[in-house]
């Protein structure tokens, strides 16, 4: 019995001695947006029209919307377009903006954004849809 209490004895003073240290890793915050954010030159192919246009594109992030950015001067037209953002794929849902109704769809891949959309001018004289196909660097 006193070999036991004595045993007993010597664990608790060992453990007792001993510290346990955490070691917490910190907490980094990643944007699935920001792959996305930035400044871009495009150069968009119209396939209704079998033209090219060449402009800037500004990506921002959509304050209070964590999966949202907004593409100022979308379609080269000064227009302000909200999209969703999932891994390396923009969702541009139907909206109204500007006189037009936009929607479409890309991807990024390093600097390089694919978009590729449809655009409706419904406050021009003909009554036509705008199928693009735009390829922006940064």
């Amino acid at each position: 019995m006193k070999k036991q209490l004595l045993f007993s004895v010597i664990i608790l003073i060992s453990l007792s001695s001993c510290q346990l240290t955490v070691v917490e890793e910190p907490h980094v915050h990643i944007d699935v947006r920001d792959r996305f954010l930035g400044v871009f030159d495009v150069e968009e192919y119209s396939e209704t029209f079998g033209a090219y246009s060449y402009y800037h594109v500004d990506v921002v992030a959509l304050h209070g919307e964590p999966g949202s950015v907004i593409l100022r001067n979308f379609y080269g037209a000064g227009i302000d377009v909200i999209a969703d953002v999932e891994g390396n794929y923009l969702y541009i849902p139907h909206q109204d903006v500007g006189g037009f109704h936009v929607e479409g769809e890309g991807s990024i891949s390093g600097n390089r954004l694919e978009l590729s959309y449809s655009v409706h001018d419904y406050m021009a004289y003909r009554d036509i849809t705008d199928y693009c196909l735009s390829v922006a660097w940064r």
